[in-house]
């Protein structure tokens, strides 16, 4: 798959559900230097890690859920 299909995937399936949860995500995408201590329900995009970026990182109240 390339990489224009799987973005257009995630924006169309992954997002979507992402937003209509009873406590909706707040999408963003990740910003070199972003402070993450303010994120209270946030899903950080292309969130970098050890193996790679991350399709989404999960912030709630600043700490990192996972991803």
């Amino acid at each position: 798959m390339s990489d224009k299909l799987e973005w257009k995937t995630r924006k169309e399936r992954i997002d979507k559900k992402l937003i209509t949860l009873k406590s909706a995500w707040e999408i963003v995408k990740y910003k070199e230097g972003m402070g993450t201590s303010a994120l209270q329900c946030h899903a950080v995009t292309e969130y970098p890690t050890a193996n790679g970026p991350a399709d989404y990182a999960f912030f709630v109240k600043g700490k990192l859920l996972g991803y």
